[in-house]
């Protein structure tokens, strides 16, 4: 969901010339979801649920990462993909054992796919136990397959996007969600897509879209709050953490904010008109905790560039998935090329000769 904040922060528009030679930090599990999203229309216009192939599992995340790394490469641009770690409790409720969960299902759907009970594996294939975990592992093992660095933050892949940015690892963080901003990301980027459109959520119409870039600085500068209130006024909006107050919005939070400066006051002098029950002096500390102090990495040790693996592409893509040989050998062709033109144009602006592996130290080295 995110926090809703697009009403109150100013985005200026970007274009990708003046991307190329950046390093780019990927909120995946955000951008996988808008991959995995993507349905089937019927005749009628009407949805048709998800692409699934022959073995019954989706594979619009698997197509969709092939196309977005080839996109980022052809604006030579370098990608690192951050996936979420550990949820918090205020987030969404646990199973017992998540992961063997996961594993039970994975056994389960295999052992249902080798006896040809294909409704049963199609079942467990989109059941919660199995789809999501089972996209978020493909996901890794194909941005392996095709050499681009990725890793798990402790807590949340925004928080951590945040980091690397703090720590001058990566230029932007790539992300939809305006959580960026709470966990104090300085530089967000909005709308790289190939096709500058986007499908409109619930609807079958797109909408035109541009990149575009969010300062925080600036747009706290602007507002006239800083982090601390920024993350107060989610309280009252609501976030992935707390569904927010009840007939409160952005524009109302910001002005209440603006007033009374902490969230603790605003309670005081907004009793009479809202429902605060449920904002606790705990979840109020809890949720502060989560963006204003998260857990993330700050050593990033073999982060690297590499030439994709045909093989392991192919493996994964065409013989674990049965997908189209042919378009996926043509996609890859064109990937590894743009790769190619990627690391010339990098060790070019760093004044190092191209190699096909790159690391964080030789780009950041002038």
């Amino acid at each position: 969901m995110g926090v809703k904040l697009q009403d109150l922060v100013i985005r200026n528009a970007i274009e990708f010339s003046k991307l190329a030679g950046k390093i780019i930090a990927v909120d995946a599990p955000n951008v996988i979801m808008s991959l995995f999203n993507f349905a089937r229309k019927n005749t009628d216009g009407s949805k048709a649920g998800l692409i699934l192939d022959r073995t019954q599992r989706p594979i619009s995340h698997l197509y969709g990462l092939l196309f977005r790394i080839k996109f980022f490469y052809s604006k030579k641009i370098f990608p690192i993909f951050c996936f979420d770690g550990l949820d918090s409790d205020l987030k969404k409720l646990k199973t017992k054992d998540r992961l063997n969960d996961f594993l039970f299902t994975e056994r389960l759907y295999r052992s249902l796919l080798q006896t040809g009970n294909r409704e049963n594996a199609k079942q467990i294939a989109l059941s919660k136990e199995y789809m999501w975990p089972n996209i978020i592992k493909e996901s890794k093992q194909l941005l392996g397959a095709l050499g681009v660095p990725y890793m798990s933050a402790p807590a949340s892949a925004e928080s951590q996007c945040a980091q690397l940015i703090k720590d001058k690892v990566v230029h932007y963080s790539n992300s939809q969600d305006f959580d960026s901003l709470l966990f104090g990301c300085p530089h967000v980027v909005q709308n790289i897509s190939k096709s500058l459109r986007r499908k409109e959520h619930g609807r079958w119409t797109y909408k035109k879209i541009t990149p575009v870039t969010i300062d925080l600085k600036e747009n706290l500068i602007r507002l006239g709050i800083d982090q601390f209130h920024l993350v107060d006024m989610a309280l009252l909006i609501g976030t992935d953490y707390f569904p927010g107050i009840r007939n409160i919005g952005p524009k109302h939070a910001y002005k209440f904010i603006k007033k009374h400066r902490f969230v603790e006051n605003v309670i005081i002098e907004e009793k009479e008109s809202y429902d605060f029950s449920a904002l606790s002096s705990e979840v109020i500390a809890r949720v502060r905790k989560i963006f204003l102090l998260p857990e993330v990495l700050i050593d990033y040790p073999k982060l690297s560039w590499n030439y994709p693996s045909d093989q392991h592409t192919l493996s994964l893509l065409c013989e674990d998935h049965h997908l189209n040989r042919e378009r996926v050998e043509t996609n890859l062709n064109k990937l590894e090329t743009n790769y190619e033109k990627c690391q010339v144009f990098f060790s070019n602006k760093t004044r190092n000769p191209p190699t096909k592996q790159k690391t964080f130290d030789s780009i950041f080295s002038n």
